[in-house]
């Protein structure tokens, strides 16, 4: 197999216009990567400018031991699976899954043995193979087009948002057939998507991207509790990231009438703490780091509540909470103490955004 590598990757529209801004990254055989971002960020222009679909403005691209910065599509040897599905509407299903094999001159008798292997392996039944796309449910539709990649057996697997057309249900479902279907392949994965889910669920790492930027390159779990900046901290998580921007006086950061002790080496007059709302709780006894706070809101989501709370002294900053059930009810308008601790507690500078302390 052959590993995928990019290297000071740049595209430009123009001079206000700059989608993708030096991204180096590398994606190992057997490796998932998701590029994930806000609308606009530069993930399908980055995956795009992979396939071959745009001509990057500078930069390079390497499949194996291959340059592929400026071949043609279909010179690259890469299965894209796009987000409307992009299929032959006056095709049959097994058309469909042939047409790129058939293409390349494939033997049929190897084309056919390709397409039974991966319709068995995505539940695609015999009897849908001689219907066409518009006969077909959309889940069905998108197992057409993973097979479709599948059968290439290609050098790279590209994926923009194949999951966006779907409703919830019939999401969490081929997404977990995605993640057992690409845990077999060996080839390396690059995969686009806006939903937090789904880059947590089935990446090996995640590159997050921001106004064209890599902000963070790292394990799912990595950019979940080491956060590299103020960004990422409140991209990746939901609900996001308590983010409070506090005054410091004498490295001690202040919450109201609660002074909390800052990193080593750190010294700021303002400072930017970050606090999951599933590490808040109600305080106890022995507690050493409280604060007192107002409800007011409470959303019940079934398993677990969400209060939003104003810090009492801050100027009714606010925060939230996620709090397992069963558990004592709380109410809009309660006023109750909190506690969090000392672990759990994330620093950012208020000027860069970048992270600081705790590494």
């Amino acid at each position: 197999m052959a590993k995928l590598e990019l290297k000071n990757l740049n595209k430009t529209y123009n001079r206000s216009t700059i989608p993708v801004k030096d991204i180096s990254l590398t994606v190992e055989d057997n490796e998932f990567l998701t590029l994930l971002g806000p609308s606009g960020c530069g993930k399908s222009t980055t995956l795009r400018l992979v396939a071959g679909l745009e001509e990057p403005t500078r930069g390079n691209i390497a499949i194996g031991d291959r340059d592929v910065t400026h071949l043609k599509p279909g010179e690259r040897n890469i299965s894209m699976v796009f987000q409307s599905y992009a299929l032959y509407p006056h095709m049959t299903v097994y058309e469909n899954m042939a047409s790129a094999l058939k293409l390349r001159k494939i033997d049929e008798d190897e084309i056919k043995k390709r397409i039974v292997e991966a319709s068995r392996f995505l539940d695609l039944s015999e009897s849908l193979m001689d219907r066409k796309p518009g006969q077909l449910s959309g889940g069905q539709r998108q197992r057409v087009a993973l097979g479709r990649a599948l059968v290439r057996q290609p050098d790279v697997f590209l994926l923009d948002e194949p999951l966006s057309n779907l409703d919830a249900l019939l999401r969490e479902r081929v997404r977990a057939e995605i993640k057992q279907l690409f845990e077999q392949q060996q080839a390396p994965v690059v995969y686009v998507t806006h939903d937090q889910v789904e880059a947590m669920t089935l990446s090996t790492k995640v590159a997050v991207l921001y106004e064209g930027n890599v902000q963070q390159l790292a394990p799912p779990q990595m950019l979940y509790t080491k956060p590299a900046n103020q960004f990422v901290a409140g991209f990746v998580g939901s609900p996001q990231m308590n983010l409070l921007t506090l005054p410091c006086d004498n490295k001690v950061a202040k919450l109201g009438d609660l002074g909390i002790p800052l990193p080593d080496r750190v010294s700021p007059q303002t400072i930017v703490l970050g606090i999951r709302p599933e590490d808040v709780r109600f305080a106890r006894e022995e507690d050493k780091l409280t604060f007192p706070g107002k409800i007011f809101l409470v959303e019940n989501l079934g398993m677990q509540n969400l209060l939003s709370l104003h810090v009492k002294g801050t100027g009714n900053k606010e925060i939230t909470v996620r709090a397992l059930l069963p558990a004592e009810v709380k109410w809009s308008g309660d006023e109750v103490t909190l506690a969090v601790s000392p672990e759990a507690l994330h620093w950012f500078d208020s000027e860069t955004g970048d992270r600081v302390g705790g590494e």
